[in-house]
């Protein structure tokens, strides 16, 4: 029994033993392992002055645009149009079916030159005092009234021929030969594409730095990295009291026919003050619940440097860089890359080029 207590005894502490020369030489070596080294890149916070604009959303409308219709009923006789194509004002592009209004014509016609007969003979009469008043004013009445119907028929027949009512792009045609066509139905869309009307609203705070004349900036999703220019042409002097926000009309020449009706576009009133700004790229702006905040390039250089995070308020963004209201100054080195493995305290190297890996995802957020 001593025996086995002793071989027990030795086993098990050659165990304990063991497991505590282990967990003591892993200690030592993770206490002399060398602080990981992560690489990224950095530009210094810069200062700029940035025009100040006023930014809205808006809508576009052509300056002129309707639905062309018939002013009467009839049945579509011939259609004068292609869908798509461009008209001048003036050209036809519906003739409806006009024969009865014409068959009336003819029998007005007739009616006239007899009555331009009577009020003649009527007239002769009383000047030989062969006739009466009364009858040379019912002569004279009744070619008025031939006269008038002439011209009703004539205004008719006019109004069963649709002709562009300004020049213009049309769009896809809604009606076939044949179809009966009543007043008011839309037969084909027309819009006037060389000068588009930019609709947006801005706030009352706002209100001050808009005015008729101001230089507008356009963008839209349809053309990515183009931007149009236009001005402002119309301010609402009604302010909407539910809302608080003013109707503000915009102006922009579309000679290329870019820019179509129906399209959002983001606008910019610019002013022609500037500000100072202190400006960073989008790609250094780490997004959290807890705020945004940057990495900061600190206490030394090359090899040794390391970050500390700084919480920052973003203000707005232009030409990929984001304005930081508070939480940097400039010349500060600011981390643009390689954020994600760094914390407080990390050390890191600043790489002379940007990491290939990492660059499309910058460009994803601008």
């Amino acid at each position: 029994m001593l025996v086995m207590l002793l071989v027990c005894g030795v086993l098990f502490g050659g165990v304990f033993g063991f497991v505590a020369f282990r967990n003591q030489m892993i200690k030592q070596f993770f206490a002399n392992m060398p602080v990981p080294v992560v690489p990224v890149t950095a530009e210094p916070a810069q200062a700029q002055a940035w025009e100040v604009v006023v930014p809205a959303i808006g809508t576009l409308q052509a300056i002129n645009g309707v639905d062309v219709s018939a002013q009467v009923s009839g049945l579509i006789q011939d259609i004068a149009f292609q869908s798509g194509q461009t008209v001048t004002k003036g050209q036809v592009l519906v003739r409806l079916d006009a024969d009865v209004e014409k068959a009336q014509l003819r029998s007005a016609e007739a009616q006239l030159a007899l009555a331009r007969s009577n009020a003649q003979r009527a007239r002769s009469l009383v000047r030989s005092s062969a006739g009466t008043e009364a009858n040379l004013d019912k002569a004279e009445s009744e070619l008025r009234v031939a006269e008038a119907t002439i011209e009703q028929l004539k205004a008719q027949i006019d109004k069963k021929v649709v002709t562009a009512p300004f020049s213009g792009v049309l769009g896809v045609r809604k009606v076939d030969v044949g179809a009966y066509l009543q007043p008011g139905t839309p037969i084909v869309t027309l819009q006037d594409l060389s000068v588009m009307l930019a609709d947006f609203s801005v706030s009352q705070k706002d209100l001050p730095r808009v005015a008729v004349g101001q230089p507008v900036r356009l963008t839209t999703d349809a053309w990515a990295g183009r931007v149009f220019a236009g001005k402002v042409i119309a301010v609402e002097p009604l302010v909407n009291a539910k809302s608080g926000m003013i109707a503000v009309q915009a102006s922009l020449p579309n000679p290329d026919g870019a820019l179509r009706p129906g399209l959002f576009a983001r606008i910019e009133v610019v002013r022609p003050e500037t500000e100072p700004v202190v400006t960073v790229p989008q790609s250094a702006i780490t997004y959290n619940l807890y705020g945004d905040s940057v990495f900061v390039v600190k206490n030394g250089t090359g090899d040794s440097a390391e970050v500390a995070r700084a919480a920052v308020e973003i203000g707005a963004r232009r030409d990929g860089r984001v304005a930081i209201l508070n939480g940097v100054q400039p010349g500060e080195m600011i981390v643009t890359s390689g954020q994600v493995k760094l914390e407080n305290g990390s050390r890191v190297k600043v790489a002379d080029k940007e990491n290939p890996l990492t660059a499309p995802a910058r460009m994803t957020l601008q």
